[in-house]
């Protein structure tokens, strides 16, 4: 499984940002093998991560093709931008194997 962190800070309000986020989650989840999530830092009220886990890395390749690529994804990537203040930090993760 691959994990892609991406840790922001709020530029709008938490209202605004969550109904982004509810009415987006569809078309990010649309292929099939992903899950995404926004969580609020509990330390800093205008902290949030978005999570989006994906099956492997085959999905989790194929979705990056998708958001570079596809106009209904660079929409909604834009729309996002509006809600950040300042550019987020994009940490990816992959799950250990057991050796």
């Amino acid at each position: 499984m691959i994990t892609l962190y991406l840790r922001c800070r709020l530029a709008t309000s938490r209202e605004a940002l969550e109904e982004f986020f509810f009415r987006a989650r569809s078309t990010y989840e649309a292929p099939s093998g992903i899950t995404a999530s926004l969580q609020w830092n509990l330390d800093d009220p205008a902290g949030f991560v978005e999570v989006f886990a994906y099956q492997d890395r085959a999905t989790f390749e194929a979705d990056q093709v998708r958001v570079n690529d596809d106009p209904a994804m660079r929409a909604l990537i834009a729309e996002w931008h509006t809600h950040l203040d300042g550019p987020p930090l994009v940490e990816a993760c992959e799950d250990a194997r057991p050796t």
